[in-house]
């Protein structure tokens, strides 16, 4: 995560924010193409008492052009950007999953959430030699503007054991 966002992903409180104003992006080189129903919003909260609870949320495409307009400093040449919400049917179970990590809270179980964006991708052209630069961006109520999770990641790197690029497969 850029340290630049570290700020202003800390105004986010989950347990107040509407996830239905909830945003997430990502933007990808012009050759992958995210796949239908293949864009979820990761949750990770970890508990002082060791234990972790994560729910993955389907995320959406929007489009509204103000979402998109609200990201153009982040086109770069050899890139596209694709904006989402959280899908409709999903709203009432993150609202679960927040009231539940509420309890534990009020229990005095305390943790610490990490919030991150896990596109499915499809590439619709042979991917050159050379990096493959992903980025993701949350925008929350408390944020107001697209804060970058991830900036410049790049898939041939993202795994020591595995060419991650290489796997992505054809798009249908």
């Amino acid at each position: 995560m850029p340290v630049t966002s570290l700020l202003k992903l800390s105004q986010i409180d989950f347990v107040t924010t509407d996830p239905a104003l909830m945003r997430a992006a990502v933007k990808l080189p012009r050759q992958l193409r995210p796949r239908p129903d293949g864009m979820r919003l990761h949750l990770v909260v970890k508990m002082n008492n060791g234990s972790e609870e994560a729910q993955d949320f389907a995320l959406r495409e929007v489009s509204d052009a103000a979402d998109l307009l609200a990201l153009r400093n982040e086109l770069s040449s050899g890139s596209a950007l694709f904006a989402y919400r959280i899908d409709p049917d999903d709203l009432a179970r993150l609202k679960a999953f927040r009231a539940t990590m509420l309890a534990k809270k009020n229990t005095g179980v305390k943790g610490s959430l990490t919030i991150s964006v896990r596109p499915e991708t499809c590439r619709t052209e042979t991917l050159g030699e050379g990096p493959v630069l992903f980025s993701t961006y949350l925008r929350t109520s408390e944020t107001g503007s697209y804060v970058p999770l991830t900036r410049d990641v790049d898939l041939r790197s993202l795994d020591a054991t595995r060419d991650i690029a290489a796997l992505i497969p054809p798009c249908a």
